[in-house]
């Protein structure tokens, strides 16, 4: 059985439509499912817990965007931290994603394919397969979990100021969501002033001056298909660090594209960490972002949880199946998404 969880509403209305594409698919396929509808912020947690507390479902499958993806992690890692070790392997279900977002950067990350038909053709090959998918690790900071990146400073204000602006709906509807990011990195870049703090990683401590941020990667994109930690892997046990520092604020304006590429690494103003546990003890408040969402936290305490989450991506031998090829799907195709 698989069992979906589908935002009609994340980017702007394109889970709807993802939906209805999948809903047609599924009907041709050799594979029950059920399929469930988020109505607002922490429905797709409840739901993911209910689904795999039941140990009915081989696979639970979001349909959304990060926002989607991070909900229906979250409640799986509830049920999860509730089992025994025996009880886990028991109730052992996958975890899958169809890309119906904005940003998708846990799709770019795993390799899951944008197009809706390739992505769920990921899905059933694995299935059909019966080989258990290697388990990623996830990014806890006090009762919140990321898949994707917590980071905190300029890009956590950039976040928030993003997730609150008028615009971010308006550039949605119109296809060019990324740029509201951009809009707000150029806003908040006006008045935003760097920090000295105290970074923890694992036993080694740093005193850093003139911090902008400190990102924390599960995997190497954020923000949209930014390469912020492009060493990141998401089941090396490790989180992947990049820390930006010592420029002033036009410099930091020079240096944002490199971002989009990755080669960053190589700038002066950044460095690069790994560990298993990281603190960060700044000498004024930052603003927090998980997986792209504003986090309200006292302690900055970034935690690895080692192979977590069984994730279906693709391998040399997903293929689309046989069902997935007919006429009726190659005109859904041609149309577009």
């Amino acid at each position: 059985m698989i069992g979906l969880i589908i935002n009609p509403v994340s980017g702007n209305g394109r889970g709807s439509k993802v939906w209805t594409k999948l809903e047609t698919l599924l009907q041709g396929s050799p594979y029950p499912y059920h399929a469930y509808f988020t109505t607002g912020p922490g429905d797709a947690t409840l739901l993911a817990k209910k689904m795999y507390n039941t140990g009915h479902y081989r696979a639970i499958v979001a349909v959304g965007g990060d926002g989607t993806v991070n909900e229906a992690a979250s409640g799986i890692w509830e049920a999860l931290t509730a089992l025994g070790e025996s009880q886990r392997l028991e109730a052992l279900c996958a975890f899958g994603c169809i890309p119906a977002g904005s940003g998708n950067d846990f799709a770019r990350g795993h390799g899951i394919p944008a197009h809706t038909e390739q992505a769920l053709a990921v899905i059933l090959s694995a299935l059909e397969s019966e080989q258990t998918p290697k388990a990623m690790d996830l990014l806890r900071m006090g009762q919140r979990i990321a898949v994707n990146s917590i980071s905190c400073g300029f890009d956590g204000q950039v976040a928030l100021t993003t997730n609150n602006a008028i615009y971010k709906k308006w550039f949605n509807l119109l296809g060019i969501g990324k740029l509201a990011y951009i809009l707000s990195v150029v806003r908040v870049l006006l008045t935003y002033q760097p920090r000295n703090l105290v970074l923890r990683v694992d036993d080694q401590e740093y005193m850093l001056a003139n911090v902008w941020l400190v990102a924390a990667g599960n995997i190497p994109y954020y923000g949209g298909g930014m390469k912020i930690c492009p060493s990141a892997v998401p089941d090396d046990g490790l989180a992947s660090l990049c820390v930006v520092s010592g420029i002033n604020r036009w410099q930091l304006l020079r240096f944002f594209p490199l971002v989009f590429s990755g080669s960053h690494e190589g700038h002066r103003a950044v460095q690069i960490f790994s560990g298993r546990r990281v603190e960060i003890i700044p000498s004024h408040p930052l603003a927090v972002q998980a997986d792209g969402e504003p986090v309200n936290t006292e302690r900055l305490l970034i935690e690895v949880l080692p192979g977590v989450l069984p994730v279906i991506k693709p391998t040399s031998s997903a293929t689309p199946r046989k069902w997935a090829t007919d006429d009726k799907i190659d005109t859904e195709r041609a149309s577009g998404e």
